[in-house]
């Protein structure tokens, strides 16, 4: 929060261990009115935690929370968030015993006249968690009013990642959620083999001078980078940056590996990890300084054919993207003052959040020649004159994989479709009287392996725990299907199915069960799929005036259209403008889209409109 707090508070800290003697230290460091003053920078120091880490709660935390005052100023809502959440665990409850201070009740701030609480103060109002008779904690929390909290928490709860490794940003990915990113990884894999795009990997490291040969990439990402200057004690000659993106690293072979139009197209694409030194808050799997990802780049012989092999690819990731993750998004070109360092244009897709800020999933660039020249990437065309390459690059990250468990999890927690789901279905046995053990036991077995022998990625949940503890357990986990065997299964050879998305349970005979799994995933996939483009499409508004386009940003969320005067950098300064006016920004325009009719003016300028811009807030 400042120099002075923090490092009392760390002396506190290291010198206790007892919780009332840590709040009684902690008081006479911080009074409560030097606490209220500083509820400004912590509400900003609170978008880079997260509140929960792997279920604990910091003794920071507890004591911070047991001297806060019982109101917050409105606008803080991080803070009014973290108390609530803090309240109502059991470690709190218990460190306000010890310093004998009885819990207070988290109350949400007073929302400002005439303004709607934002989704962050809405979730004060819901519990982070509930808990049952027996002092666990089940997962319950309510998407709709509290997104951010919902998916820190689902991240650790699922056990998708992990965000105690001691670095900033690089989280590490447990085997639950590595098994999503890498599905979505190996299905975009099939989808460019389909398109001869071949799997190759590059060096992570890439020479300074790479960087430094086109003036505009290098301007984009020096800042970003992180830099190897020393090899064991030595310093090196010249400094190593870990790849932020690789286009240096791969067309610095392509020169060597063109000399003919026999050559191309060339087409190469790697699965590996980036990094960036995000200096912005970072969340994992959307914004991360180590970037699990999938580039692919290419060089043509013409402009016409780079320019189709990019709809091609486009067509590959709606399938993976639209067709097997269920989520939907916009098809924008980027604006002049946001397109890739380096390229000629930049298209994306921007993902609608739960939370009404939009997500770019896909990131897909059409570079000309811009890279070719300086890498010297040049062929010997059909009518033997020298000519450079014509090139392109396209890529995905885990913020497909976030998309995907944010636009379908719920309440309950992950809603999984099944290509990205580790296991597709869980056989649970109902042991109800002894004298039935045996049998639906090996009636349980038995499914077990004819849905394995089947394709189906199945798991037999044969835990000494409570039938119902599995089912709250799997479906947090977001399993597709969950398969019940009971004492009127084994003796009738059926199994009770429940879905995961809405609950529903049907009695299936053993011998059909195969077949009835294979259509209810297909079922779900389309349900899930309606529910998602329903939310993208009610999320996209046609706006005429200011007061339109600002109701549609900050309370609606998605996107705003508005007629917009350029997207050329003569529009630069307008897009800052409609940033003071909404807190958005014009995100691109639809090349699918109609010319605005003559006579229609900008929104922001009063300008002649050349486009309908397309305006919404980010991560």
């Amino acid at each position: 929060i400042n120099a002075e707090y923090m490092g009392s508070f760390s002396l506190v800290a290291t010198a206790e261990r007892n919780f009332g003697q840590m709040a009684t230290a902690l008081t006479t460091f911080m009074p409560q009115r030097a606490l209220e003053q500083l509820c400004d920078s912590l509400d900003q120091y609170l978008l880079t935690r997260t509140f929960l880490e792997g279920d604990r709660l910091s003794f920071q935390d507890i004591c911070l929370a047991t001297q806060m005052p019982e109101s917050v100023p409105a606008h803080c809502v991080n803070v009014s968030r973290w108390l609530d959440t803090i309240r109502h665990q059991q470690e709190y409850h218990k460190a306000a015993v010890k310093s004998q201070q009885p819990p207070q009740a988290a109350k949400p701030p007073a929302a400002k006249a005439g303004k709607p609480k934002s989704s962050a103060a809405k979730g004060a109002d819901k519990g982070a968690a509930a808990a049952d008779t027996e002092g666990k904690v089940t997962f319950n929390i309510d998407k709709s009013v509290n997104f951010p909290g919902w998916y820190d928490r689902i991240l650790d709860a699922a056990e998708l990642v992990d965000r105690s490794y001691p670095v900033k940003g690089m989280p590490v990915f447990r085997p639950y959620g590595y098994y999503m990113h890498n599905a979505i990884m190996n299905f975009i894999e099939v989808e460019w083999e389909k398109l001869n795009i071949e799997k190759g990997l590059f060096p992570t490291v890439i020479p300074e001078a790479f960087l430094n040969k086109e003036e505009e990439h290098v301007k984009g990402f020096n800042a970003e980078c992180f830099w190897v200057e020393k090899g064991g004690l030595k310093k090196l000659e010249h400094r190593l940056a870990l790849r932020p993106t690789s286009e240096t690293a791969m067309y610095s072979m392509f020169g060597s590996w063109i000399q003919s139009f026999r050559d191309l197209p060339l087409k190469i694409h790697q699965t590996c990890t980036i990094f960036r030194y995000e200096t912005k808050d970072t969340k994992p799997l959307i914004r991360v300084r180590e970037i699990p990802w999938n580039e692919a780049h290419t060089a043509h012989a013409s402009p016409e054919d780079a320019l189709h092999l990019l709809e091609e690819a486009w067509l590959g990731y709606r399938t993976l993207i639209e067709g097997q993750c269920g989520v939907f998004g916009l098809r924008l070109r980027r604006p002049d003052w946001d397109r890739f360092a380096g390229a000629e244009h930049t298209d994306v897709m921007d993902h609608v959040m739960p939370c009404g800020r939009v997500l770019q999933i896909i990131g897909a660039h059409y570079l000309g020649q811009k890279f070719a020249k300086p890498f010297d990437i040049k062929f010997l065309n059909e009518r033997n004159e020298i000519e450079y390459a014509y090139m392109t690059c396209f890529g995905i990250s885990t913020r497909v994989m976030a998309a995907c468990i944010s636009m379908h999890g719920d309440e309950k927690g992950l809603v999984l479709p099944s290509l990205i789901a580790r296991y597709q279905v869980v056989v649970v046995p109902v042991l109800i009287g002894k004298e039935s053990h045996a049998a639906i036991n090996a009636l349980a077995a038995e499914l077990v392996q004819t849905l394995r022998a089947a394709g189906i990625r199945v798991l037999l949940d044969d835990r000494d725990k409570r039938p119902a503890e599995k089912y709250y357990h799997w479906e947090m986990k977001g399993v597709p299907c969950c398969v019940q065997v009971g004492p009127r299964d084994a003796e009738n050879r059926t199994a009770m199915v429940v879905r995961r998305d809405n609950a529903a349970r049907e009695t299936v005979p053993a011998a059909d069960l195969v077949g009835y799994l294979h259509h209810t995933f297909a079922r779900q996939l389309e349900d899930m799929r309606r529910k998602s483009l329903a939310h993208f499409q009610d999320h996209v508004t046609i706006c005429n005036t200011l007061e339109e386009m600002e109701a549609a940003v900050r309370n609606k969320g998605g996107f705003a259209r508005i007629p917009f005067h350029s997207m050329g950098m003569d529009g630069k300064e307008a897009d800052q403008k409609v940033h003071e006016l909404c807190g958005g920004e014009v995100r691109g325009f639809c090349t699918s889209d109609p010319v605005p009719p003559a006579g229609t003016k900008c929104l922001i300028t009063g300008l002649p409109a050349t486009r309908y811009g397309y305006v919404a807030r980010s991560y």
